[in-house]
């Protein structure tokens, strides 16, 4: 024989109703982490000269707190990342372009470009992933109640 009971369906209703006002506030939380362990990852992975760029590593979440925006403010952050194409240097304001221990001013550098050192991606990516796997788990185990008993 079999049973069917109204208040069952009635408690999942519920239960799904709770489990939807507890989502944004639990997917609030991974990406709050998430936002503070990519900018960890990131200044650790930085490399460092004059530790000007790893200093200027941070973040900004979005206003609804479900987003976030994170890297640095140092202008030539992007050409440490992704590196630079070979390049000529020209002095801006000067005639010559002269620095310690050079010969002499010169006209022009042709500079050969730079190699990436990426920091900041790798950091994301690797966070990402933690990320993701917390939603699963926020996704597959909604029920904020014991049904066992």
């Amino acid at each position: 024989m079999i049973r069917f009971d109204a208040d069952e369906i009635a408690l999942l209703a519920q239960d799904l109703e709770d489990a939807a006002d507890n989502a944004p506030e639990r997917v609030r939380t991974v990406i709050e982490k998430t936002r503070h362990d990519v900018v960890r990852d990131a200044q650790a992975a930085c490399p460092v000269d004059t530790g000007n760029l790893k200093s200027t590593i941070d973040s900004d979440p979005d206003p609804d707190g479900l987003g976030f925006e994170a890297g640095p403010t140092a202008e030539y952050g992007a050409h440490v990342e992704f590196g630079t194409v070979p390049h000529v240097i020209t002095p801006r304001d000067k005639k010559a372009l002269h620095w310690p221990g050079a010969a002499h001013p010169v006209a022009r550098v042709d500079h050969p470009g730079t190699t990436p050192q990426p920091y900041l991606l790798p950091a994301f990516n690797r966070r990402v992933g933690v990320a993701t796997r917390a939603f699963g788990r926020i996704v597959s185990q909604p029920w904020p109640r014991d049904r066992s008993g």
